[in-house]
């Protein structure tokens, strides 16, 4: 009310809609024009209406249809606050409230919705008034109760429609009082709840604020009161209210302090049994001075006065809630046909897929969700990598609340953060903020002690832009992301103080899990909106090895015996193989030897001075041969001889020893099993070796 509040416009956040953020509520296009409080709301069979408000005298539309919203021509009165209107199929009614310079007119409006044109009214010929109660049932219009400048009212007054005329009929049989809740249902108008001048039903003895809860009914039909059971939990004042099918309801506004409720609060009233039934509260706080309309079987609701941190914020978004499975897809080709709907509401779907935005195969164009979402999982893909990781399916991800719509919320300079666990090494590589104007800011991640771990300083311009931060997160758990110690001191940024939904899974790598703030932390979100997270692969350092053949290769695990190929192919020296003047193969380790392999060095490798070695008579025959050696030698001295044949691979096929001997050798060796191919024999004495290759064909 305009005598306990002074109502000021802080800030205008374009937002734009959001999937569900609930079971029942779901937010739709936000209002596009200046907030306000007392907007004058109603709604035909398909687009609902928002005219003045907070002493503006703009109109716009709302089109069901297309979720969308257009501006319409002034309303042809002075701008109004503490206004209201009710509607009848395409005509709607309205007058009441004050001007900016405290006047209470007392003119009275028809509107013609299918045609945007204005006719007015006989005006009402009693006191002009605040926010009354205003009814309508049976072509008549019910006004009354208020404030004014002489205090609160009581009076109760009958318009009727067909002859355009006002009838003053017997005041509400209660204490006088401004800003009640109403609705009409059948024949009869209901008034109860509000804020009165002295103590009555339901008003807190420790607040100088009387606020009600005693409920009454009026019959037209003998113009008389009845009052009714009183409301079931706290007095309230300042929400507002509507019918529908049979029934009334009660929807957000402030307690019996003339705070805020606990929360935004919608109740059921059933007249059969005289009951209330608590229902699903909007989302965000509780709203002062808030509209609504009803369009089919949902209600919206929107605008008001946020004043849950004593700060009158102005909120934009609008939020739907079906009131009734009567309205629905009765096509039952589309994938959300509705087998109890009645009425089709043109909500028919006939595209599925993942409606989820952060999933990796989300479809921005199915209105059915199959349940076919892949969720993220962040980390590396690359199977060379040090880092693999079989379970991930992306190497980033976004998350975190995904933009500032999520409920209330303002520009904010002091120093708050989020608090998230990482479950793995990653990066926050950037996230969206939105700044009150220009400013160079450093943004930090800390430890969960409040120590820094990396920081980054930007210049950043006013409004919604995406930073890049950049931050290499550890593993770790409360971790803080946020910005230096009074960074925010001049200008702000923006955070939610309501709508959060903690916690926020980044691909399965980070998990924001609440604010910094001391009271409510799981309500605000500070910041940094749809954060985008990321995982790089790691190779492994590069190193070398050295193979059989002088060559080096990398073993892809950084384990190798070179840090460089340079120090590798240095020190990476092919064998071969040279002979020495006594028949032996040696490796000279340049990589220049005669032979390739020992098996050639072998073969070639003869003593040239057998003969001075006391070895006389040498030879082999046939040679080449197909199944037979022939070996003959005179040894002039006593020796040990050793006699070897090998094949290609160095397997021994043949060996025979003598000691001591002297004299004629000789020895026959069959190799009709042996396969073809080229041996070596090896004849060892005390004092020499004799190499000769052996061809079997």
């Amino acid at each position: 009310t305009y005598l306990c509040k002074m109502k000021k416009l802080l800030f205008l956040f374009i937002i734009i809609p959001v999937i569900s953020l609930s079971q029942v509520w779901n937010q739709v296009s936000s209002f596009i024009d200046d907030g306000r409080h007392h907007p004058i709301t109603f709604a035909n069979d398909n687009f609902g209406y928002v005219m003045s408000g907070s002493y503006l005298n703009d109109a716009y539309k709302y089109d069901k249809s297309t979720d969308s919203w257009s501006q319409l021509q002034n309303v042809p009165f002075t701008g109004r606050g503490y206004s209201y209107g009710v509607a009848l199929a395409d005509i709607a009614y309205m007058g009441f409230g004050s001007t900016s310079s405290g006047s209470y007119p007392t003119d009275w409006w028809q509107y013609n919705m299918n045609t945007d044109s204005w006719t007015q009214l006989a005006n009402f010929p009693g006191d002009g008034r605040n926010h009354p109660a205003m009814i309508i049932t049976n072509n008549k219009i019910y006004v009354g109760c208020g404030s004014n400048g002489n205090g609160n009212l009581n009076d109760w007054w009958e318009y009727d429609i067909l002859s355009n005329s006002w009838q003053q009929k017997s005041d509400l049989t209660a204490n006088q009082r401004h800003h009640p809740f109403y609705f009409g249902i059948g024949n009869y108008a209901y008034v109860g709840f509000g804020h009165g001048s002295l103590p009555g039903p339901g008003s807190n003895p420790s607040s100088n604020s009387y606020i009600y809860n005693d409920f009454y009914r009026y019959d037209p039909t003998n113009d008389s009161w009845l009052q009714l059971a009183d409301f079931p939990s706290e007095a309230r004042v300042a929400g507002t209210q509507f019918s529908y099918n049979g029934k009334g309801y009660i929807l957000s506004g402030d307690g019996d302090d003339h705070g805020p409720l606990s929360s935004g609060e919608f109740w059921e009233y059933n007249p059969s049994n005289d009951s209330w039934n608590q229902l699903t509260s909007h989302p965000g706080g509780a709203i002062w001075a808030p509209g609504n309309f009803v369009i089919g079987c949902d209600v919206y609701f929107m605008l008001g006065q946020d004043w849950n941190n004593n700060i009158g914020l102005y909120p934009l978004s609008v939020y739907r809630y079906k009131l009734s499975n009567d309205c629905g897809c009765t096509d039952m080709l589309a994938f959300n046909y509705s087998s109890l709907a009645l009425y089709d509401d043109g909500s028919c779907c006939y595209v599925s897929g993942c409606t989820d935005p952060i999933s990796l195969n989300y479809d921005s164009t199915a209105c059915y969700d199959d349940g076919s979402c892949i969720m993220p999982i962040i980390g590396c893909n690359d199977t060379t990598a040090v880092n693999f990781d079989p379970n991930a399916n992306t190497t980033f991800a976004f998350g975190g609340a995904l933009d500032n719509t999520i409920g209330n919320g303002n520009y904010f300079n002091g120093n708050q953060h989020l608090i998230f666990n990482s479950y793995k090494q990653c990066i926050i590589k950037s996230a969206i903020i939105d700044s009150e104007s220009s400013n160079t800011i450093t943004f930090e991640l800390r430890d969960s002690g409040g120590v820094v771990i990396d920081d980054t300083t930007l210049t950043i311009s006013a409004g919604i832009q995406k930073v890049n931060l950049n931050f290499n997160v550890p593993v770790g758990n409360d971790l803080q992301l946020g910005v230096s110690n009074n960074s925010l001191q001049t200008n702000g940024l923006y955070r939610n103080s309501t709508g959060a939904n903690y916690p926020y899974n980044i691909g399965a790598a980070i998990s924001i899990t609440q604010s910094s703030a001391s009271t409510n932390p799981f309500d605000y979100y500070y910041f940094f909106y749809n954060i985008e997270v990321e995982i790089k692969c790691v190779s492994y350092p590069d190193s070398w090895d050295c193979d059989s053949q002088g060559n080096c290769f990398d073993p892809g695990t950084g384990n190798g015996q070179y840090n460089s190929l340079i120090s590798c192919q240095n020190n990476c020296i092919k064998p071969s193989w040279d002979c020495d003047s006594q028949g032996n193969c040696f490796d000279p380790g340049t990589g220049n030897g005669q032979y390739n392999n020992l098996v050639s060095c072998e073969s070639e490798c003869l003593n040239v001075s057998i003969i001075e070695k006391k070895l006389d008579g040498f030879k082999i025959y046939p040679n080449p041969s197909d199944n037979l050696f022939n070996i003959e030698f005179i040894s002039e001295e006593l020796h040990d001889v050793e006699l070897r044949i090998s094949n290609s691979v160095g397997k021994v096929i043949y060996h025979d020893f003598k000691n001591n001997h002297i004299g004629k050798f000789s020895k026959s060796i069959k190799t009709d099993r042996l396969p073809k191919g080229i041996y070596l024999m090896v004849i060892k004495t005390n004092k020499m070796v004799i190499n000769k290759k052996l061809i079997l064909h």
